[in-house]
């Protein structure tokens, strides 16, 4: 397969930096994460590219979107991952700053929600330095759901927590699991799928638009890795700012190779090369 560029450009518009307080929910399943996901979020970040409209309806690149620093903070995945997978994209790791909570037991346990939050805070206080600029930060929560089933903590206590960090931020990128287990509403659903369910929903309500991938319908393929799906979410405020016309919803195929290059493409328009 040939080198691909760092940012799919099938996905250009849909990575450049969430603004104006913008939420985007990322969604995978345990056999489709959301892990290349995240690093093209983060790469189109400190790359400090937008995507915006011309009046012409042309899309067009820009540079000029400010000094963007990116905060990562992950349930699921340490912070070597991360720094690894950042490193084959040429991530300036001087610009991110990973909290690594699997490690720490950050949330879990008898810690009380209050102190993530006040972490986090002040994590983005301290990129922030003495300028005070919350609209330069990216926030991403990885995993942020995993909470619901290591600890009691209500649905709304999480989303009060998410909901005062957006506040201190100029884009949050929130990724979840949704297996379909984890999703049932039925009335023998267990407490943690009741859960869950309405902490997905309440998200996607919220976001500007929700990137979900998942495993293909027909299994495995060696050529494939999964399928993503983009839609908008039910923030339908499009008038300015980020994503500032509606989304183009789309479904596409995508493969992750070996050394962590990524190729998104439409169906039937893969061509296998060695």
């Amino acid at each position: 397969m040939p080198l691909q560029p760092p940012i799919p450009p099938l996905l250009s518009q849909y990575l450049s930096t969430p603004s104006d307080g913008s939420l985007v929910l990322l969604t995978g399943t345990l056999g489709a994460t959301t892990n290349w996901l995240v690093l093209r979020f983060v790469a189109a970040s400190l790359k400090r590219e937008r995507l915006i409209r011309a009046k012409d309806g042309l899309d067009v690149q820009s540079k000029d979107a400010g000094d963007v620093k990116v905060i990562l903070v992950s349930w699921l995945r340490d912070a070597k991952f991360w720094k690894d997978g950042g490193r084959k994209l040429g991530f300036d790791e001087q610009k991110i700053s990973i909290i690594d909570t699997l490690n720490s037991k950050l949330g879990s346990g008898t810690a009380e929600l209050a102190g993530v939050e006040e972490l986090i805070l002040q994590a983005i206080s301290n990129v922030n330095g003495k300028s005070q600029e919350d609209d330069k930060v990216l926030l991403i929560l990885d995993g942020l759901d995993f909470l619901l089933a290591a600890t009691a903590y209500p649905v709304e206590d999480l989303l009060d927590m998410i909901d005062e960090l957006r506040g201190h931020a100029m884009g949050t990128v929130i990724t979840a699991n949704t297996d379909f287990p984890l999703l049932q509403t039925y009335a023998s659903s267990n407490p943690l799928e009741k859960a869950h369910a309405a902490f997905v929903m309440s998200l996607a309500h919220q976001a500007k638009i929700v990137m979900s991938v998942r495993e293909l319908d027909t299994g495995g393929a060696t050529d494939v890795s999964g399928v993503l799906r983009i839609t908008t979410g039910g923030d339908k405020q499009w008038e300015e700012g980020y994503m500032s016309e509606v989304v183009e919803e789309k479904e596409c195929l995508y493969f992750v190779g070996g050394d962590g290059s990524v190729r998104v493409f439409e169906r039937g328009a893969w061509t296998a090369q060695a």
